[in-house]
């Protein structure tokens, strides 16, 4: 695990805005679902899991506060909170995307509204192009570290209560003992799953040869065009992350949105498998400490930093 350090109570930083505290509100109004697990169904993925959610209720994306409209193919726009396969959740189909326009801070909504709602883990999947050459359609990548390229920080503009800006540390995004679990559940259902780095782009275009090029220099394996903004705001409000690549394209050569969206529907048995892996650690009972389970870890959070 990461020994994160979780913030002083009352010390959650977050961006000048108050939809995530007024989303808690209007879903305790209908539901008192308090979810293990966040989880984020990415462009093409909402069949991986989406069937088989006991929902107790359902918000349409633009009903929540700061969520717009779906305007992306592939992601229904809508909130599910209930059990799935016994574990208590609340499950996005679809996502906010930077390049729809609505500000950084927007896409972040969704770690602040799981941490407001109690959850401790964020399950992120996405779409995205194979740069690394062993990678094929099809296949899912886990991540294991990231390239933020998207021109912002996720975090820009955002304060702790005392008006600092929120240092958070990032040596560890992806919960390693999340990712330990992801993994063994891919091996012992037979799901050929690679480990690798993901290149977050801004969009909504995708890359030039020039670009697929340095992002594999860079040390990429994978490229799109989300994930990163909640992993980061997911892990300054406390969350345990993981996150989950589908590989839909050889990036660089000619993609359509459509064909994205249809080898990620082809991929959804495959996690499925390993959501179903991941939930079932996390549902089983442990006798070892919180700071030792996976799910259980804090943003490292200060005031002030060195080298600014």
């Amino acid at each position: 695990m990461t020994g994160r350090r979780p913030p002083e109570p009352g010390g959650m930083p977050g961006p000048d805005d108050t939809f995530a505290e007024e989303g808690v509100a209007l879903i305790r109004e209908r539901c008192e679902v308090v979810p293990r697990a966040v989880i984020v169904l990415g462009s093409g993925l909402g069949d991986a899991v989406g069937p088989d959610v006991a929902a107790c209720h359902q918000f349409s994306f633009h009903t929540l506060p700061g969520f717009p409209p779906p305007t992306v193919p592939g992601h229904a726009g809508r909130l599910a909170l209930g059990t799935l396969y016994g574990v208590p959740v609340a499950v996005f189909f679809g996502r906010i995307h930077y390049y729809e326009g609505r500000g950084i801070a927007a896409t972040t909504l969704i770690p602040r509204l799981a941490a407001g709602l109690g959850a401790g883990v964020l399950i992120l999947t996405n779409a995205a192009g194979g740069l690394d050459p062993t990678l094929r359609p099809g296949q899912l990548m886990l991540i294991r570290d990231h390239l933020n390229l998207m021109g912002v920080n996720p975090l820009f503009g955002w304060r702790l209560p005392d008006g600092t800006p929120a240092f958070v540390d990032l040596s560890a995004v992806y919960d390693p003992g999340l990712l330990e679990v992801a993994a063994r559940s891919a091996s012992e259902r037979d799901v050929d799953a690679a480990t690798g780095v993901y290149a977050a782009m801004s969009g909504p275009t995708y890359e030039t040869p020039a670009e697929i090029a340095f992002l594999a220099k860079a040390g990429a394996h994978a490229v799109g065009m989300s994930t990163v903004p909640e992993a980061v705001g997911g892990v300054a409000v406390g969350l345990s992350v993981l996150a989950v690549s589908c590989i839909t394209n050889v990036a660089g050569a000619e993609a359509t949105h459509e064909d994205v969206i249809r080898t990620a529907r082809e991929a959804a048995g495959d996690l499925k498998a390993i959501l179903m892996g991941v939930l079932a650690e996390l549902s089983a009972p442990d006798d070892s400490s919180d700071a030792d389970r996976p799910g259980h870890s804090g943003p490292e959070v200060t005031g002030g930093g060195s080298g600014l």
